[in-house]
């Protein structure tokens, strides 16, 4: 069977199989708990992993299965099988609990810092000036960087 963009598929156990018939189709859609490889929350994080019942991805990747984590902002995962679907899940939760345990006051190091963002995939400090900084990052290190007066943490996520 060729495969375009409006394929769908459902699970044959983990496996992603191609369905026509659309009413299969929409009944296995429905069943929300049988598609839903993880669901869990870590400190304010809410992530979720589902399987989508197409190709999500525009290139020629298969991505059927969609990780999201929800905080301020959504930021979402796209992962081809079960298997990589369930360590994306891992991995971002991985990442969640690291940054619900981390404090403005714990990342600033005894430097000032006059404001701060969190999404689900990175971590940003605005320091008072470029110099503080400087002072507070001389260089990047892992998972670090500076963009001017702005400290960026981005948590690793790997995929397997």
């Amino acid at each position: 069977m060729v495969m375009t963009e409006g394929t769908r598929f459902i699970l044959d156990g983990k496996e992603p199989v191609p369905c026509e018939n659309i009413a299969d189709w929409q009944a296995f859609m429905d069943d929300i708990a049988g598609r839903t490889v993880a669901r869990d929350v870590v400190g304010k994080f809410h992530i979720s992993t589902t399987f989508e019942g197409t190709n999500l991805d525009t290139s020629t990747k298969r991505r059927f299965f969609l990780t999201v984590v929800a905080e301020r902002e959504d930021s979402s995962y796209l992962s081809e099988t079960w298997e990589q679907a369930e360590s994306k899940h891992r991995a971002v939760m991985r990442c969640a609990d690291g940054l619900s345990n981390l404090t403005p006051e714990k990342i600033a190091n005894g430097h000032r810092f006059v404001g701060y963002g969190v999404q689900s995939d990175k971590l940003w400090f605005v320091m008072e000036s470029e110099e503080t900084a400087i002072a507070a990052l001389p260089q990047p290190v892992t998972n670090w960087h500076r963009e001017g007066r702005t400290l960026v943490f981005t948590p690793p996520v790997t995929e397997q």
